[in-house]
């Protein structure tokens, strides 16, 4: 895996997940705006809950009305939901495939490092291939023993 296809899978990861956040908060608050209007008509405002915070915006000349509608802007602020469970599962595979294929390439880059600059020959990573892979999977995972065992197997 060469930088270029690393470099779009992380782009997909990235729009994916955007997309998925985005239409989901574009989405809520449309379809709940009038759940918050009748919501903060029956509620008590959080301020007035709070009697050292009602005492300071009382000093500082708001009066009851602009409290509430304080609170009420407040209470509009929502959190991202996610409506469409296709997004967050294409996102889920992106990054997965993004992680793996990031390890793999990695592994084939150290492999060929350690081949160019002498430091481990193709013939002895055959011999001894199983150590090597062994040792590996900690330090690099899977994707990386994989990148870089298909590298010195010549696949």
């Amino acid at each position: 895996m060469n930088k270029k296809w690393i470099k779009r899978i992380s782009l997909s990861i990235v729009a994916a997940l955007g997309i998925s956040c985005t239409l989901g908060e574009f989405a809520d608050a449309k379809t709940n705006q009038s759940q918050y209007v009748q919501q903060n008509e029956t509620t008590e405002s959080f301020t007035k809950n709070d009697p050292e915070l009602y005492q300071g915006a009382l000093e500082l000349g708001l009066s009851d009305n602009d409290i509430f509608k304080i609170d009420s802007l407040f209470d509009k602020e929502d959190k991202a939901t996610v409506h469409n469970p296709f997004f967050v599962v294409m996102a889920a595979i992106t990054s997965m495939a993004a992680v793996v294929g990031t390890g793999y390439g990695a592994g084939r880059y150290i492999a060929k490092q350690l081949y160019k600059r002498k430091q481990l020959s193709k013939k002895f990573y055959k011999k001894h291939r199983w150590k090597f892979r062994a040792a590996l999977v900690p330090v690099i995972g899977i994707p990386g023993t994989f990148g870089f065992d298909d590298y010195y197997m010549d696949i």
